[in-house]
């Protein structure tokens, strides 16, 4: 017995030292520390570079990625004078990650060739697109002609009525509700838009109405999605545009007054971004909630299009794996929950996230904060044929030309049809 216990005294020890050497089955001090039974992940330095707004400062963001991926530096460029995509390529600092907008990834990402297909980095890290809200990943692919997955959708702009509860108050009218069509707006409208004296209290208007032309509930294009014209002349734009030039039409109504703050506007639909919520919130005097967006009375149950931003990993990463962790962990439910906390439009379809729209923000406190989740994104629009020409359709000048002159819509859609289709043929002609 003495000599069994002796003997498994004697392995004991043995096995001991060849686990401190790695064998035996045993981890080494650097593989026990990485958690996983391999050794730590080889230290590499990322770059990312933000092409809209400083989004790591957000959120705490970039400290919450260094605590994630501490093998990894993070080297973060913001878009700013002398730091564009042409600039960075000629310094020799093609990004590993970019934050670009997917409206603007024809111009950027695909026009200096950056753009890479993620749907197979995808499958190898069994990552889930099924998080995202299926019309937003519709748009991050189809902002390309080839329907490609060259980004992961990382925010996308959220739309709310905000209202003036003072000038409802101060003319005895009902609050405007959750899941009001256009129709019923405008009739709140009517009643709210009042002249005292000096003052003017207009009754609605739109923050930017070229968004709501662009981001529209019908999900039309206004450029042709199989030939090189306008696409703006039609019965659609036609109800667009008299939708919202009724509210217009009204006494002293102003399409370019769009101060919500001012405290002269009753209701203003837009996106509500934390810029906009910073303005609120400055704004103490300012007595405001929120409700859905309008809707057309036969689309009841379709929000606007989204206006989403994406995630992209270069063509150019020598570290694709590692970027594309990083894209995925922004892109979680444990990041994105962080961001719609602090007011930031979640891209997932998780009603969990959702359901924390706007807690960390002091502002949205005791605030209608689920309207920006009422309805579903309208459909977007199908992608171009790649051999087209694209051209930016300036719907603000040409709203604003019929308001101040008071022209017809038929005559102001025709306007702009003929603006469109010179704008691409002088840019066909630079082009060859």
């Amino acid at each position: 017995m003495m000599r069994k216990r002796s003997r498994l005294v004697m392995h004991g020890l043995i096995c001991l030292l060849l686990v401190l050497a790695g064998g035996c089955g045993g981890k080494s001090a650097e593989q026990a520390q990485s958690g996983t039974g391999l050794p730590p992940p080889v230290p590499i330095t990322l770059t990312f570079y933000s092409a809209q707004g400083k989004v790591l400062e957000q959120f705490g963001a970039l400290d919450l990625l260094k605590a994630k991926f501490p093998h990894i530096t993070f080297e973060v460029i913001n878009n700013q004078a002398g730091q564009g995509y042409p600039d960075l390529i000629a310094a020799g600092k093609t990004p590993d990650i970019i934050y670009e907008a997917n409206s603007l990834m024809k111009d950027t990402i695909i026009a200096y060739g950056l753009n890479y297909d993620l749907d197979e980095l995808a499958k190898k890290h069994k990552f889930d697109l099924n998080r995202f809200e299926p019309n937003v990943l519709s748009q991050a692919k189809y902002s390309n002609s080839e329907g490609k997955l060259y980004g992961l959708p990382y925010s996308v702009n959220r739309y709310a009525l905000v209202y003036n509860k003072d000038i409802f108050d101060k003319y005895g009218v009902p609050y405007p509700k959750d899941g009001m069509t256009w129709d019923e707006v405008y009739s709140l409208a009517q009643k709210v838009n009042r002249v005292e004296g000096s003052e003017l209290y207009q009754g609605f208007s739109m923050n930017t109405p070229a968004n709501y032309m662009l981001n529209n509930q019908l999900s039309l294009d206004p450029l042709d999605p199989k030939e090189d014209k306008a696409a703006v002349n039609t019965d659609g734009f036609k109800k667009l545009y008299e939708n919202l030039k009724r509210f217009y039409e009204l006494p002293n109504a102003n399409v370019a007054n769009n101060s919500f703050v001012g405290g002269k506007l009753a209701m203003m639909v837009g996106a509500v971004s934390t810029g906009q919520l910073t303005q609120f919130a400055q704004a103490t005097q300012l007595n405001w909630d929120m409700v859905s967006v309008p809707v057309f009375a036969d689309k009841r149950d379709t929000g606007f299009k989204p206006a989403g931003l994406s995630l992209f990993i270069s063509q150019t990463s020598k570290h694709k794996d590692e970027a594309f962790r990083v894209v995925g962990y922004l892109t979680s439910e444990e990041f994105q929950t962080i961001l719609a906390r602090n007011g930031g439009g979640t891209t997932l379809a998780s009603d969990k996230v959702r359901s924390q729209a706007g807690q960390d923000v002091p502002v949205l406190k005791g605030k209608n904060a689920k309207a920006l989740y009422y309805y579903p994104f309208a459909p977007t629009s199908p992608p171009r044929a790649n051999h087209l020409t694209n051209v930016s359709v300036n719907f603000t000048n040409s709203f604003a030309k019929m308001i101040e002159s008071n022209t017809d819509v038929n005559t102001a859609l025709r306007m702009l049809e003929e603006e469109v289709n010179k704008s691409i043929a002088e840019t066909k002609a630079k082009t060859k």
